[in-house]
């Protein structure tokens, strides 16, 4: 049912997206309104819903008209070039982006840069330096802090902070989940030498993939004693493969939060949820973009946060935020 309610609000943001590339931004503001574009990486996705609404709230608040889009799955880089490029050419006073990857989106960005017209990237890096401002979590911090959940998961389960761990990334080349990546496997390297990395592999960008990849982790590693996964797409599927095969005994950290991964914290699956902050993101990024186009003095570099939730801060209450940012802000899914 979930998924079903968030396709249909990506046919929304999709739909007013498509009928803002025919207007411009000088009709489009039409009694002194700025017209900002917020364009992320997929619209299937729990994570982007909650930047979207962020956004959409903020832009309300600051009198913002925001046309918010993205292609369907993160898979489809072309189209999020092909989305960026008509944005570009819709002339608005802003763009808030979330590139997919580093390189494909900079001739675009750059373009836009040419033009005067600001771009605030979040989440991703992109490999240029042609933008107004860069807000994000500190994605290295996200994997060491990752390694360090994972050591104390498997000290408290099986009283060392050794044994097989398997892992898995949603697409190679994605710049926040590479960094995390390199995070993760640095600190074990340095603080954890009795983490035996056994396989790092790729979902490539597609959803289910992860659930098929973890029922082989199960299998090819009989003695596996802990799974990381370092997006929401991975850690739902991850707890899903779990579940059905009633497995509790791992030590398993997961990276962003959703209603399954946090059904899987509750419920004895998940031992931590290292969680950004896609709400403020999206907020944060409407935000610059209003400063961009005032003229105003900022930060170029911004780390939106991160924070470790634990079974015990769900059941105590002290991560209604963290966890369901739509129900805190009083949105409805």
């Amino acid at each position: 049912m979930l998924q079903t309610a968030l396709r249909g609000l990506a046919l929304i943001f999709l739909a007013a997206g498509i009928a803002g590339c025919s207007r411009h931004a000088g009709e489009a503001g039409a009694g002194g309104k700025k017209t900002v574009y917020l364009v992320v990486k997929a619209s299937e996705s729990e994570f982007w819903q909650i930047v979207m609404a962020g956004a959409r709230k903020a832009a309300a608040g600051l009198g913002v008209e925001l046309v918010a889009q993205a292609p369907v799955s993160e898979s489809d880089v072309s189209r999020q070039i092909a989305i960026l490029e008509n944005a570009i050419s819709a002339r608005p006073d802003a763009i808030v982006l979330a590139p997919t990857v580093a390189d494909a989106l900079v001739p675009a960005i750059e373009k836009a840069a040419a033009r005067n017209l600001p771009v605030i990237i979040i989440d991703s890096q992109a490999n240029t330096d042609r933008y107004a401002a860069f807000l994000a979590s500190d994605n290295v911090r996200i994997g060491e802090l990752s390694a360090d959940m994972m050591a104390a998961a498997l000290e408290r389960r099986f009283g060392k902070p050794e044994g097989e761990v398997a892992c898995l990334t949603f697409m190679t080349g994605v710049g926040s989940l590479e960094r995390r990546k390199s995070g993760f496997l640095g600190r074990v390297a340095a603080r954890h030498p009795g983490i035996r990395v056994v396989a790092f592999e790729d979902a490539q960008g597609k959803q289910g993939t992860s659930l098929s990849i973890v029922q082989n982790f199960l299998t090819a590693y009989p003695g596996l004693k802990g799974v990381w996964a370092n997006n929401n797409v991975t850690g739902d599927e991850t707890v899903r493969a779990l579940d059905m095969r009633g497995r509790k005994d791992l030590a398993v950290v997961l990276v962003d939060q959703g209603p399954q991964i946090n059904w899987g914290l509750a419920n004895g699956y998940v031992d931590s949820v290292l969680v950004q902050k896609p709400w403020s993101m999206g907020a944060m990024g409407i935000e610059w973009a209003v400063k961009a186009i005032r003229g105003e003095t900022f930060e170029k570099q911004v780390d939106t946060g991160v924070a470790a939730v634990t079974p015990e801060m769900l059941a105590s209450g002290a991560a209604a935020e963290l966890l369901d940012p739509l129900k805190y802000h009083g949105e409805k899914r």
